[in-house]
């Protein structure tokens, strides 16, 4: 019986297997939590601008606001002394379209509600007696574009008369 063999460099190979190595995974698995990591902050940094946009809003109408009682007569501010004519009342009511201080703006897809109180200080003796101060207190509120709860921004000052 005679037996043939083959040469050793004509022998069939197995079929190689094709699969990822050690380091092709790890650094894949790097680049992608990388990336994710990336996504993550530039959302929320999306997120944030959004938000410092509707403060800077809700800022302007209360500095609007405030602004205009300074320069008002002192006796126009509130609806205790100057009635329907007062500045208080101007700024909470929409007049029309030359009205240049309504309460509510829209910006954005926004919409921004200002509500201005203006009261008298009262002496701490007598309390039926102004001292000459009113205290202004400004509230703009929204409805965030993200669907999120309301976040009323609120400042509260005080004028004096100077007269």
């Amino acid at each position: 019986m005679i037996v043939i063999c083959r040469p050793h460099s004509m022998r069939k190979r197995p079929t190689s297997v094709s699969a990822f190595t050690m380091p092709e995974l790890l650094i894949t698995i790097l680049l992608l939590s990388i990336l994710f990591t990336l996504a993550i902050i530039f959302s929320s940094g999306l997120g944030q601008s959004r938000r410092l946009r509707d403060y800077s809003v809700a800022v302007a109408l209360v500095q609007q606001a405030i602004e205009v009682a300074r320069s008002a007569p002192f006796k126009l501010l509130d609806d205790a002394d100057a009635g329907k004519d007062s500045l208080e009342i101007d700024l909470n009511t929409n007049s029309g379209e030359n009205d240049p201080f309504i309460p509510e703006i829209d910006s954005g897809g926004i919409t921004y509600s200002r509500k201005v109180d203006i009261i008298d200080v009262m002496a701490l003796e007598d309390k039926s007696r102004p001292i000459g101060l009113k205290l202004i207190t400004v509230t703009v509120t929204w409805k965030p574009l993200d669907g999120g709860r309301p976040d009323p921004f609120v400042v509260t000052t005080t004028i004096a008369d100077m007269n």
